[in-house]
């Protein structure tokens, strides 16, 4: 081949490279095609759309309508929550939600025809609380100083001892207080990029969580020397135990169970009242089988039954601090320590100046 042929061939090759390459694309798109015509047929649903609330005690009944592809099913199953709750050829069904967990309840209809599923359809429904919430109202018991340079995040006592976690980033640490004087006994700063937030204390530990750094930190009670780490999805708010578990809140409604000995989520509780979702979750405290939990920016505490999310009462803690004792620094209520021994509840807020002993009664 002589030299003046060379670029000619080398562009008919190069065609032909783009030619082929153009093919595989093309194939490719096809196969893309084919795969999206391919989807499954949907089952169309009747009354419910994706996010509808239920009241709870209300029955959720089905009923559906299979597309041409699956018509003449060999059978049609139903799941609630990952679990099977129906098989058989009926085209509805009726689901008790007496029982349920507040929150989303996942259900899934698929139609099997020769093995496969011909159908299917994804549905996410509301269960919301059928009680309206009790109201409380306090009576301010005794009140004690408390240091204006702590950004309160978690509150709780083990005997007589306070401990209080804090946040902001750089100033962030775990800490004993002195309950009389408000005086910081021992302190365990944070790392400076860390948001220190809600604190829990289990056996011989303390757990404390971070806001937005995915980390969480293990300290030996009483000595608060740091022990060990752990991490978790999403944003760490607020954090307490009941003696077996944790129950660490995101800020949203959701309350996650997590076991302790490899501290992974177990499950989940989401917060509803008779109105619909509870937002904003933040510190918690578990009092008496129930979960005492501030509500962000609100001068208010949501009890809440931590088997089903469901919202029990609130109590109104409105002017608790009063006008004069606020500053530019002062934030919101946040911070509720439990004393087990006596029975007494303690509340404060961000930065503020004091403490409170407080009794809580129903209006």
């Amino acid at each position: 081949m002589t030299s003046k042929y060379q670029p000619m061939v080398y562009a008919a090759l190069i065609s032909l490279l783009l030619v082929a390459c153009s093919g595989e694309s093309k194939k490719e798109e096809a196969s893309a095609s084919e795969t999206e015509i391919k989807a499954v047929p949907q089952i169309e649903v009747a009354r419910y759309k994706d996010g509808d609330m239920v009241k709870e005690g209300d029955a959720i009944k089905l009923s559906f309508t299979l597309p041409k592809e699956a018509e003449n099913p060999d059978s049609i199953v139903l799941t609630l929550n990952e679990k099977p709750f129906q098989k058989g050829l009926q085209t509805s069904a009726t689901i008790a939600t007496n029982g349920l967990k507040m929150g989303r309840q996942r259900i899934v209809i698929e139609a099997y025809k020769g093995g496969t599923v011909a159908a299917e359809r994804y549905l996410s429904l509301n269960i919301k609380s059928a009680i309206k919430p009790a109201s409380y109202r306090y009576t301010v018991v005794a009140t004690y100083p408390h240091d204006t340079r702590a950004y309160t995040q978690g509150l709780a006592f083990d005997g007589n001892t306070l401990y209080e976690g804090t946040g902001q980033r750089g100033i962030s640490d775990l800490r004993i207080v002195d309950l009389k004087s408000g005086q910081v006994v021992k302190n365990a700063p944070l790392p400076d990029q860390v948001f220190g937030e809600g604190i829990a204390i289990l056996g011989d530990k303390i757990y404390q969580l971070s806001w937005q750094e995915q980390r969480g930190f293990i300290y030996k009670k009483g000595t608060l020397e740091r022990i060990g780490e752990f991490t978790y999805a999403g944003e760490g708010w607020g954090l307490t135990t009941d003696g077996k578990v944790l129950y660490q809140s995101d800020g949203t409604r959701a309350i996650r169970i997590v076991d302790p000995a490899n501290l992974t989520e177990k499950g989940r509780i989401e917060v509803y009242d008779n109105v619909g979702a509870v937002e904003y979750i933040n510190e918690l405290e578990y009092i008496d089988g129930e979960l005492w939990a501030n509500i962000y920016q609100a001068d208010k505490v949501a009890r809440i039954d931590p088997e089903t999310g469901k919202v029990l009462g609130y109590i109104d803690f409105s002017n608790l601090l009063s006008r004069e004792d606020y500053s530019e620094t002062t934030d919101v209520l946040n911070g509720i320590a439990y004393h087990k021994a006596t029975g007494k509840v303690y509340v404060t807020g961000k930065n503020w100046p004091k403490l409170f002993e407080v009794k809580v009664v129903k209006k």
